[in-house]
């Protein structure tokens, strides 16, 4: 049965970049409404794939009899390697300084220079109160979602299934699957990401929990938030 299951993640993983490349998800948020209900309209949209996108994965559990506990759901708990587990806190907690602390530190300069920017446009980001609860929704739901099914579910089935598994080759398989769904923003991007997907799957090894991988994961995409301003509010 696990083995099914694994093929269904593999799926999942396939069928995200084509609907992203594709432009499906573009297309239904496509409106002729003004900047400020598309945006709105888009963030509806992306919750609901995002959700969408877990769903078969509660299913499978249910089927299953996989607990929420069995996929990452669980308290913190430090039993691996010492070493390893130290190098992995690390660079999480580094990470979270240079994609949260410090853009929130330099938010002023940030705003200037997207404002400077021909290539840019406060228009992509959050503007009012309610955008940028929905955007928050949105951040979660991608931070939920996207651990749920690229880590903690998946790293259940190699363990059901290759129980002698090299954590190495885990790293791969975490680096490849989340690279992939994330090729439709280039392949740069979908390396740098790939790498993030490597270290949260380390976070989640180390720390027995989703928990931590889900924080810092809403953490590197939430600045966007902090972009818009109400002084900028005002002048638009």
């Amino acid at each position: 049965m696990y083995i099914v299951f694994l093929i269904i993640l593999v799926i999942i993983f396939v069928l995200v970049p084509i609907i992203d490349a594709l432009g499906i998800l573009d297309r239904i948020a496509n409106s002729k409404d003004d900047a400020k209900k598309a945006r709105c309209k888009d963030y509806y949209v992306i919750i609901a794939f995002v959700w969408g996108m877990v769903t078969p994965v509660l299913i499978m559990c249910i089927i299953g009899g996989i607990s929420l506990a069995s996929v990452g759901f669980r308290l913190i708990n430090f039993e691996h390697n010492v070493w390893f587990t130290a190098i992995t806190i690390t660079l999480a907690f580094a990470l979270f300084v240079y994609e949260f602390v410090l853009p929130l530190v330099r938010i002023k300069k940030i705003r200037e220079a997207i404002k400077n920017d021909d290539k840019e446009d406060f228009d992509e980001y959050p503007q009012t109160s309610k955008e940028k609860l929905l955007y928050s929704l949105q951040t979660l739901s991608f931070a939920i979602c996207e651990e749920t099914v690229y880590r903690g579910f998946l790293l259940f089935l190699l363990y059901a299934i290759f129980p002698e598994i090299s954590i190495f080759l885990i790293g791969l398989i975490a680096f490849v699957a989340f690279g992939i769904g994330h090729l439709y923003q280039g392949l740069r991007n979908a390396v740098e990401i790939g790498l993030f997907g490597v270290l949260s799957m380390c976070l989640l090894i180390v720390t027995g929990s989703l928990i931590p991988s889900i924080l810092l994961h809403f953490f590197c995409d939430f600045t966007a938030i902090f972009v818009v301003n109400k002084e900028h509010n005002n002048q638009t």
